[in-house]
C-alpha cells in the first residue's frame, strides 16, 4: 500500500504574507461574481453580490494574529471552492443576503409585550 503525504495547508510567513493571500482571495471571489451568478440564477445585481463579499472581508480586516488569518483564508477558500464547484444549494447562498433584510428586534419590555414574547 503506497504512503500518501499528509496535506498540510500553507501558512504566512508575516503579515504582509497574509495580507497578499487575502487580497488574492478577494479578487478570485470577486472575478468569478458573474459565474456564480449564473450558475445559482441569483435575480440581484452584481454590485449587491460584490458588496455582500466586501462586506464579509471588511468585517476580519483588523485581524492581526497570522495563525487566525490562516484559519480564516482557509476557510475562505473552502467556500470559494464550494461556491465555484456548486456544491451548494441555491438557499445556501441566499443565506448571505438574508441577514440584510432580517427585522429589528425589539429590545424594550413593552415592544416584546405587544409581540406577545414577554
Amino acid at each position: 500500500m503506497p504512503l500518501v503525504a499528509p496535506l498540510v495547508t500553507r501558512s504566512s510567513t508575516s503579515l504582509a504574507d497574509a495580507r497578499q493571500r487575502a487580497i488574492h482571495l478577494y479578487r478570485r471571489w470577486q472575478k468569478n461574481v458573474p459565474q456564480i451568478m449564473v450558475d445559482y440564477h441569483l435575480c440581484m445585481p452584481q454590485s449587491v453580490v460584490r458588496s455582500k463579499i466586501r462586506e464579509y472581508f471588511e468585517k476580519n480586516r483588523y485581524v492581526s494574529d497570522p495563525r487566525a488569518i490562516d484559519v480564516l483564508l482557509t476557510k475562505g477558500q473552502m467556500e470559494f471552492d464550494e461556491t465555484l464547484n456548486v456544491w451548494k444549494q441555491y438557499s445556501h447562498v441566499l443565506r448571505y443576503f438574508d441577514s440584510n433584510e432580517a427585522d429589528a428586534q425589539p429590545t424594550k419590555f413593552l415592544d416584546k409585550f405587544i409581540e406577545g414574547r414577554a
